[in-house]
């Protein structure tokens, strides 16, 4: 009696519950089943039938709890169950009420787990999908139309469409351009016509408003209306989903799924798998146009660097023609006094032409290697004035250092008129002597030090031309100049490296 009371009082209790209820005894035979359980079964009545006669398979865990229900007094359970003889996957939540010592009556709720593992798998495919597609080489290197390829043949599968399509808007957003068209039943990328915006301005319009255009029966939706007779029709289109693609905040086209001879419900997943999409499109685009841009730049720099390796070689030539001309003059000289002047020219010179033969040799066009070039320098200064009856000694140290080539010019001017000067003047009674030349780095500022052991200076003679030559460089590289006169000539730039 009991038993029947409390049965009842549960059937009252889910009568009004729109879910599939079933109550049975320790044995799995059924007292009551909703409406929506016998729907659910495809059965008119359960009454009097066994809870196992639906269960698939082995049900010895359900059976095992049944018998031990002293101890649990709930359990969920997933299994097999059978519908006409078919076996789908199912979710049984069961709960146990005493009605007397030892003996129970279970509660239940069977819920139809199909959908469940539908929405699981699709939910693995698209986060497999995101996961091969976040690893793509061809986005990364900003290879376009593979990239697209991928993307689109990927989402196809990804949200089980028969195509899906990308589209950038030109400059002036008049017509939208299809950059890649993917369809299951062609293979390849297929040609699709740009759509100009005057045919279809209310579906331009929507665009505008940032967010994704969806039509479940797009060939009578309202919103795709313009696109019926020129677009939907001739390629079978019964459903889309349109997801904007984004540059920087800014609409720059559109990435589109479309369903082909029935009409589709879009799922909350397929709208966040199509903005996941929609950003891996717009970074193959940008990815794509940055490396264009690097590689116009590229191009450039090589050009410029061409012409600079170019400009350099000819003007050493023009240099080197220079000075074999003035050679030529050198040897018709008549007297010391003219002969000294072209020299000294001809050293000038070849203070320039030797930063354009390091500059025509040199992968920077701008800077080089300073060390090289003083040494270079000196060993040619060397060369065309020392005299065999006077042993002048030349040494230098030069810390290494790579500069503008127009600071090097200048200090090389500097170098070319100091140690001229001082092979000309400063040994006159003197049978040896020595010339030193030191640059030395302190931070950003250079220190240039030229020496001799010679008799000096005069007064008088401070501003002749070669002093008033370096006067003019040192302030060209705005430079602060000493010069001294003890025991010897010295003279000392301070610099700032650039």
């Amino acid at each position: 009696m009991v038993k029947i009371d409390i049965v009842s009082t549960l059937q009252r209790l889910i009568s009004g519950i729109d879910e599939s209820i079933i109550i049975f005894d320790t044995k799995g035979w059924i007292l009551h089943a909703s409406d929506s359980l016998n729907r659910l079964l495809n059965e008119d009545d359960l009454m009097n039938r066994s809870i196992y006669d639906f269960i698939e398979g082995n049900a010895d865990h359900v059976r095992l709890w049944l018998e031990n229900l002293s101890n649990a007094h709930f359990k969920d359970v997933k299994l097999n169950m059978l519908r006409n003889k078919h076996v789908f996957p199912a979710r049984l939540i069961m709960a146990a009420w005493s009605v007397s010592d030892g003996e129970f009556i279970i509660m239940a709720s069977i819920v139809d787990a199909t959908y469940i593992e539908r929405k699981k798998r699709d939910l693995l495919r698209k986060t497999l999908t995101i996961e091969q597609l976040s690893k793509s080489r061809k986005i990364r290197d900003g290879k376009l139309n593979e990239a697209i390829y991928e993307i689109l043949e990927m989402s196809s599968k990804a949200v089980q469409v028969e195509r899906v399509n990308a589209w950038l808007f030109n400059e002036d957003a008049t017509l939208i351009e299809c950059i890649g068209n993917y369809d299951t039943s062609i293979p390849g990328l297929v040609d699709q016509d740009s759509l100009p915006r005057i045919q279809m301005p209310n579906y331009f319009r929507l665009f505008e408003t940032e967010k994704i255009i969806i039509s479940t029966n797009s060939m009578d939706s309202e919103i795709t209306r313009e696109l019926r007779n020129n677009y939907l029709i001739p390629n079978n289109i019964h459903a889309m989903m349109d997801v904007p693609l984004r540059i920087e905040g800014d609409i720059i086209g559109v990435i589109c799924f479309e369903q082909l001879d029935h009409s589709r419900e879009w799922t909350l997943q397929d709208q966040k798998f199509g903005l996941i999409a929609a950003q891996m499109v717009s970074l193959s685009v940008e990815t794509n146009k940055r490396k264009l841009i690097q590689q116009q730049l590229e191009n450039a720099l090589r050009q410029e660097k061409r012409l600079m390796i170019e400009t350099n070689h000819r003007i050493k030539n023009n240099l080197a023609i220079t000075t074999s001309l003035m050679r030529m003059q050198l040897d018709k000289c008549k007297d010391d006094f003219h002969r000294s002047l072209i020299q000294d020219a001809i050293n000038r010179i070849n203070s320039i032409a030797a930063l354009h033969d390091l500059l025509s040799e040199s992968s920077g066009a701008h800077r080089i290697h300073f060390e090289s070039y003083a040494v270079e320098l000196l060993l040619g200064l060397q060369a065309s004035l020392s005299d065999p009856n006077k042993p002048i000694q030349l040494v230098y140290t030069i810390e290494a250092c790579e500069i503008s080539s127009s600071l090097a010019i200048t200090l090389g001017l500097v170098i070319n008129e100091a140690v001229t000067n001082s092979y000309k003047h400063a040994f006159n009674e003197q049978s040896v002597g020595m010339i030193r030349v030191d640059l030395t780095l302190k931070g950003p500022v250079g220190q240039l030090i030229i020496s001799d052991t010679g008799k000096g200076f005069e007064p008088t003679a401070k501003h002749g031309q070669g002093l008033e030559i370096i006067e003019g460089l040192a302030q060209h590289i705005e430079a602060e100049l000493k010069t001294t006169t003890n025991a010897g000539s010295t003279i000392e730039l301070n610099f700032r490296l650039r």
